[in-house]
């Protein structure tokens, strides 16, 4: 089925009417209607199908059509578009698991950006690069991607940029262990999120504020936050963002010592990871299940899950984490690795 009555204008205002509603379900569906042949003809009505095709988690359709939207682009000079395409192209490769090739569109964005004056772009530049270098575990530099960020934004004064960067700056500091100064960045990003109308920020923030409170032990506070979140994400129907908020209610049952509620969580983490194809998530979500299948004594099903993790990790290039995971692996009965 498409519209092809409709004229490229029209199906271009449909595409940014669901996109400024952030309505990316029913953008995702609309442009299947359509047909990507169609939507084309209007490289950002194609753009805007492939961002929701990405937000929904449908990534192999994202990266196959996000070539040919970048080349529409390219051909017809548009530079206020191209660098959305080129970020959305870093976005979905990071997402897929592909972080080497991510940052490669990230430095591109960033070198372009910073030469157009583009502070916008500067900034997503930097906290995607940022991310980047998180996984990869050189945590300082992520820093100082995310301090040159925050800059950008304050520039020109986006508010939800400035909300994400503080989200990620507490997921820095999370990583490094300190805890008060990442809850801090999240309680921050949520604010900053509220006053952006941004929904999915405020969910990421308050999940990872409900991971934290289940690394402190307390798992009721840690459910009731991940609870909230998971609840925010289904109602602007994010898929990711729900399977999220599953995995660290399976960290807070852990912490109350509910290891039977932890192990069925993890497990509905697992199939929506898989289902979702997020590498990163997967790595995530099996580490958590072979942690508790060790400390569970069941060694072979614990080693199967960390082994998986950290194979996962090893090809998105957190070698450390592989390295951390490989050892766990060692000391289990029987050896292993």
């Amino acid at each position: 089925m498409s519209d092809t009555g409709a004229s490229d204008a029209g199906r271009l205002d449909t595409a940014r009417s669901l996109a400024a509603r952030r309505d990316w379900r029913a953008l995702a569906d609309w442009g299947a209607s359509v047909g990507e042949g169609v939507l084309l003809e209007e490289p950002e009505a194609a753009y805007l199908y492939a961002d929701a095709l990405h937000r929904v988690g449908d990534l192999s359709a994202a990266l196959r059509l996000i070539p040919a939207v970048e080349r529409r682009v390219r051909q017809g000079g548009d530079r206020h578009l191209l660098p959305r395409v080129v970020n959305l192209a870093g976005a979905a490769l990071f997402a897929s698991g592909k972080p080497a090739e991510a940052g490669e569109r990230f430095e591109e964005l960033l070198e372009e950006a910073t030469n157009e004056g583009n502070d916008d772009f500067v900034g997503r530049a930097c906290n995607n690069l940022g991310a980047v270098e998180t996984l990869r575990g050189r945590r300082d530099t992520a820093l100082t991607y995310y301090v040159r960020a925050l800059a950008s934004y304050r520039r020109i004064g986006w508010t939800r940029g400035l909300a994400q960067t503080h989200h990620n700056l507490g997921i820095a500091y999370r990583d490094l262990g300190f805890d008060a100064d990442a809850d801090g960045n999240f309680r921050r990003a949520m604010e900053l999120a509220a006053l952006a109308e941004s929904e999915d920020v405020i969910a990421m923030s308050e999940t990872e504020r409900a991971m934290l409170r289940a690394r402190a032990g307390d798992g009721q506070l840690a459910a009731e936050l991940a609870r909230r979140a998971m609840e925010r994400c289904r109602r602007i129907d994010d898929p990711i963002g729900v399977a999220h908020a599953v995995r660290v209610l399976a960290a807070a049952a852990r912490a109350d010592g509910r290891d039977a509620d932890a192990e069925a969580r993890l497990g509905e983490a697992l199939a929506m990871a898989r289902a979702l194809d997020d590498a990163l998530l997967l790595a995530e979500v099996l580490r958590d299940q072979g942690l508790l299948l060790r400390d569970l004594a069941r060694a072979d099903e614990a080693r199967d899950a960390l082994a998986g993790s950290a194979a996962l990790f090893e090809e998105l290039g957190s070698a450390a984490e592989a390295e951390a995971l490989r050892a766990i692996l060692a000391a289990l009965p029987g050896g292993g690795g």
